[in-house]
């Protein structure tokens, strides 16, 4: 069968859907790519002929991708496949949507290949794993597989599945993930809902082995001569502290290129800090999420003590390593004095860059029911931006300060007359001013300081262009 994924832009190209084109196209099918924001997306439909058309997506941005299933499917008969976060957790997505034919539910690599190959014999669907679907009016919710607890036994994500828009694609980082699930419950984070799902049916918390990352790695680094650097995708990539340590071992004597990864205070202290520089990380991301211990811990559950975050930004700090810190302003019975004190905890701590979102309760997280139940929600959950940058849908005090705080958040950690002037600042109605000012800082931070690999000048000006005009950032 021939199939067409599609993916929301051409920053890089994306884990989840390239482990689907790998598994699909060893099972013998003919796979391409498209992004939906190229402009060609009914021509390339129209010049492949795929028999499915099928895209992984998170709540918030599956809008887009119904729309785009909307366009097409007015034109073509082609099946529809949604798979991915938002109907893992919202699978009545399908019997909503009349542009949806099918989604699969969890992790995809043994069901949609499972499903093709029923499509393609004409067989019944009722073996397909994972697979929600609708027979004669009625809704059938096919059984959860086991989870792959053998991460090796999956075949390296196919990063040639948008050769055909090389040119526009980033090469310089590309993106590995090498382990999947997480033992913390954050309360604004799926996880718990995930585990939950899988309860009984395997490991949640995998990793693959040393050995299989490296092999990967290396192949990436054959086929791309100009990569520059490697982004680790993984939640936490430190939750094993002795796979870890072998890792930086092997990494630094076979791969020797700079690395990012996202670490977690609680399991970072100055050994794994230098041994993580030493193999050649550059630059991590680690949540602090709130200077308040109440919120902190009370109600994003992350518990973690205020001393266990400003020692862990120091062992980073301290080894060399870029810090990039993430948090969450505008939490539900927070105060805006609260947002305030995680401003300041981060002018202490000084990061060479801070993400600053605005909570976003995403139904069905403990963090959204708690909004529902408390009467904190001022619009319905369809109403939820696709980014948690744009906007507040929280009935809070001071909403309007709070949204222009996090505009003005990173810049005032860099430069202190913003800080020393930030509560004149967030009354002003400056707010298309502070968007460009955030969106200016953030893109050069990003490129300079988190992942500074270089560029041609024309690489530069189509990644400023693709930057300007994605919605995650």
């Amino acid at each position: 069968m021939k199939i067409l994924l599609l993916t929301h832009d051409l920053i890089t190209v994306p884990l989840g859907i390239s482990y689907i084109s790998s598994i699909s196209k060893l099972a013998g099918h003919e796979v391409t790519a498209t992004a939906l924001n190229t402009g060609d997306l009914l021509e390339k439909v129209n010049e492949f002929a795929p028999d499915v058309v099928a895209f992984g997506c998170t709540t918030g941005f599956h809008r887009k991708y119904l729309e785009a299933a909307a366009k097409i499917k007015s034109k073509f008969d082609i099946i529809t496949v949604m798979g991915g976060a938002h109907p893992t957790f919202f699978p009545e997505v399908l019997e909503e949507s009349e542009q949806l034919d099918f989604v699969i539910r969890g992790e995809a690599e043994e069901a949609f290949p499972q499903l093709l190959e029923a499509l393609e014999s004409k067989r019944s669907l009722d073996s397909v794993g994972n697979l929600r679907f609708i027979r004669d009016g009625n809704v059938i919710q096919n059984p959860l597989l086991p989870l792959c607890e053998d991460l090796d036994s999956i075949p390296f994500p196919d990063r040639r599945m948008l050769d055909s828009y090389e040119e526009k694609l980033n090469s310089k980082a590309l993106f590995v993930i090498t382990g999947r699930g997480c033992p913390y419950d954050c309360s604004y984070c799926f996880n718990h809902a995930f585990n939950k799902l899988y309860n009984g049916l395997g490991r949640q918390c995998r990793r693959r082995s040393v050995l299989n990352v490296i092999l990967e790695i290396e192949e990436i680094r054959k086929d791309n001569p100009g990569l520059q650097m490697i982004v680790f995708q993984d939640d936490i990539f430190i939750l094993d502290r002795e796979w870890v340590f072998e890792f930086c071992r092997e990494y630094n004597e076979r791969i020797d290129l700079p690395f990012h990864c996202h670490l977690r205070a609680n399991l970072v202290d100055s050994e794994i800090a230098a041994e993580l520089k030493k193999a050649g990380c550059i630059s991590v991301k680690m949540a602090i999420e709130s200077a308040s211990d109440r919120l902190r811990n009370g109600l994003l559950n992350r518990n973690m003590s205020r001393e266990t975050i400003e020692n862990a930004c120091r062992a980073v700090k301290d080894a060399g390593i870029v810090l990039v810190t993430q948090n969450i302003l505008a939490i539900p019975t927070g105060t805006l004095e609260d947002d305030l004190e995680t401003l300041a905890l981060n002018c202490s701590i000084e990061p060479d860059f801070a993400f600053a979102t605005l909570m976003q309760p995403y139904p069905r997280t403990e963090i959204g029911k708690f909004c529902v139940e408390n009467g904190f929600m001022e619009d319905d959950s369809e109403s939820t931006p696709d980014s948690f940058f744009d906007r507040s849908i929280l009935r809070i005090p001071d909403r309007k300060k709070r949204e222009r705080l996090r505009k003005l958040f990173a810049l005032a950690i860099e430069y202190p007359m913003l800080r020393d002037n930030v509560r004149t600042l967030i009354n002003l109605p400056l707010d298309p001013v502070y968007d460009i000012m955030d969106k200016l800082w953030k893109g050069y931070c990003i490129k300079q300081r988190e992942f500074p690999y270089k560029l041609t000048i024309g690489e530069y000006i189509r990644s400023i262009i693709t930057y300007f005009r994605s919605s995650y950032y």
